[in-house]
């Protein structure tokens, strides 16, 4: 979309596109008249594969290739004409209790999509998804140093190694991988900008993608321990809990493609609140739950850092959901699709 302060990009690749992320910015791409090249691990796969090709504009103007993290060259022929690339894909299997399971495909994707943009030689410009989790404004020694988080901030990596899960695992990794693009960027005249998502919430429209947006929730209330243990991770290493809803975070996605200004780090979230306020808050808008929501020993502390989006609305981006509409619109999907199963008052 051209415009005063923005650039005409018009084929553009996604990688992950069977993700929660990587879908809805196809969808979004597809409805404002893009060419997608798209990559999956398997194409074939008709329950990833499927909803995408259903997309409006998806016939003319979707291409699916084939690609993997760890394999030299695969991205090549999905990156080749494209003048934009969205770097989504990243490893989100939390099956693998390992560090390595997160670092290694997370680092290698950047390597392989950067050289794959070297190469095409019509790259203008990489978007590369990292999180809220890569910017927490403490330092090594666990102490915050800020009195909010925003783009300044890098997450510690020793200091997180010493806390071993698989939230740790996954922050660790969206940090080293971000910081590998902006390296491949600057030794290469290649623009990366990334986009630092909150949590992100909302409804989905592929089957593979339910978990994504809906087990972090359900786990508020009643649900998944080791989803569970995500918000808790959040709310003692970033100080509060991000949140954005899933349209938004495309959105900001594209703003960042089109603009010509756009450098650097741009932090993605509409609202942050504590791990506590977040529980009072379902507990009022869904009451019939109430009673299923987690409690624990420190749910009477107040712990908040505030998480600041500022330079990403400096430069005339604007949030089109808040946290009640991004909750209900997620719990209206959680509800219609029979996944939660709690008792209710």
């Amino acid at each position: 979309m051209a415009g005063e302060g923005n650039q005409t990009v018009k084929q553009v690749c996604v990688t992950g596109a069977g993700g929660y992320i990587g879908s809805w910015l196809i969808k979004n791409l597809l409805e404002r008249g893009y060419t997608v090249n798209a990559t999956l691990r398997n194409p074939g796969d008709e329950k990833k594969s499927g909803p995408l090709l259903e997309l409006p504009g998806a016939e003319e103007r979707l291409k699916l290739f084939k690609a993997d993290l760890c394999l030299e060259g695969s991205f090549d022929s999905a990156v080749e004409g494209c003048h934009g690339v969205f770097h989504v894909a990243g490893p989100m299997d939390f099956t693998k209790p390992n560090l390595d399971d997160f670092v290694v495909p997370a680092v290698n994707g950047v390597h392989n999509v950067m050289r794959a943009c070297i190469r095409a030689k019509s790259v203008r410009r990489v978007i590369f998804t990292s999180s809220v989790g890569a910017a927490s404004p403490m330092n090594d020694k666990g102490e915050f140093t800020q009195t909010c988080l925003d783009e300044s901030c890098w997450s510690p990596v020793n200091f997180i190694k010493s806390h071993p899960t698989l939230s740790a695992w996954y922050v660790i990794a969206k940090t080293l991988a971000e910081q590998e693009a902006f390296k491949y960027g600057l030794n290469n005249d290649i623009e990366v900008v990334s986009i630092l998502p909150g949590l992100v919430i909302g409804p989905w429209f592929t089957a593979t993608n339910v978990l994504t947006s809906a087990q972090a929730i359900l786990a508020l209330i009643g649900g998944n321990n080791e989803f569970y243990e995500f918000f808790k991770f959040s709310d003692f290493f970033l100080g509060s809990i991000p949140i954005v809803h899933i349209e938004d975070t495309c959105n900001a996605h594209i703003f960042v493609m089109e603009h010509t200004n756009a450098q650097n780090r741009y932090v993605c979230a509409s609202d942050s609140l504590s791990l506590k306020s977040l529980k009072d808050f379902l507990a009022k808008q869904y009451v019939q739950f109430k009673n299923s929501i987690k409690l624990d020993e420190d749910d009477g502390v107040e712990r908040y850092l505030p998480v600041s989006s500022k330079k990403l609305l400096d430069m005339g981006f604007s949030y089109k959901y808040h946290l009640p509409e991004a909750f209900k619109e997620t719990m209206d999907c959680v509800m219609k699709n029979g996944l939660l199963n709690v008792g209710a008052e």
